[in-house]
């Protein structure tokens, strides 16, 4: 199986949290949401001290998963990968690209990203995972300093609106309606969960907006989990992860997040 280059790798990256988690729309048999009276949320800063407020002590401590990618090619076809990846709440993600005896993948540490080949450290550079913060983060940590990384991304606390996603009030945090390219997030009004996700990069002389949408949730020990992520890129599918074997709450070892132990860390 092979390697994705470390462009693409990091970039596919930002979705890998994470399986970023939220209650699944009406009808759909997900899990409950502790039950809040209904307040309306006027700004950014609001919705991310609710969201805080409403998960406050009932969110997962750790993940782990098994995530099987298909990447679709531009001229058509797919190629497929596979990776395991270990999450601690807050801000640590350890990504290994499988067979395992590459030694390669991403480690995600607070606010820098470190790219390992073949059990070599390549780089490290400072990184905020967008979706490691708004998918699980957020829930974990003070809402000033959710406020601040999110000011960090480049997005505009200062827009905020609702709108309809897929038949579902949201919260939207970045932007005006009919923008889809400006960094936003988007959040359940019902469950005060992340749905959506918009990130827009520098890619050369151009930008580039890569849309990240949950779009297939399950209840695993009582955690709403998403299980199926799919990124977008200039409005077409690009990347697609499916997760298996998903664990919460789980012993991950600090160790695993050692950079100087990458390729000697034990693995679970």
């Amino acid at each position: 199986m092979r390697i994705m280059s470390r462009r693409f790798a990091t970039s596919v990256l930002l979705l890998a949290a994470v399986a970023c988690a939220r209650r699944p729309a009406e009808g759909t048999g997900g899990p409950p949401v502790p039950a809040t009276r209904e307040l309306p949320v006027t700004s950014a800063r609001e919705l991310v001290e609710r969201m805080r407020e409403r998960y406050d002590g009932k969110w997962f401590r750790t993940l782990t998963f098994l995530q099987n990618n298909t990447l679709y090619k531009r001229g058509g076809g797919e190629d497929r990968s596979q990776w395991m990846e270990y999450m601690s709440v807050p801000g640590r993600l350890r990504i290994e690209y499988l067979p395992a005896a590459n030694k390669s993948g991403v480690l995600f540490v607070n606010d820098t990203v470190y790219t390992f080949v073949n059990g070599k450290r390549m780089d490290a550079r400072k990184r905020i995972h967008p979706l490691l913060l708004l998918g699980a983060d957020v829930y974990a940590i003070p809402p000033e300093r959710t406020l601040g990384q999110l000011d960090s991304l480049g997005i505009d606390l200062g827009k905020f609106r609702e709108g309809d996603w897929e038949g579902r009030r949201t919260y939207v945090v970045g932007a005006d309606a009919g923008d889809s390219t400006s960094s936003q997030f988007w959040v359940s009004a019902d469950s005060l969960l992340v749905v959506r996700v918009v990130e827009s990069q520098a890619a050369g002389a151009r930008k580039v907006a890569t849309d990240y949408r949950f779009n297939k949730y399950v209840d695993v020990g009582g955690f709403p989990i998403a299980i199926e992520i799919l990124m977008l890129r200039d409005g077409r599918p690009l990347f697609k992860e499916e997760y298996a074997d998903v664990k919460v709450n789980v012993d991950v070892p600090e160790a695993l997040f050692d950079t100087s132990r990458w390729a000697s860390g034990p693995t679970p």
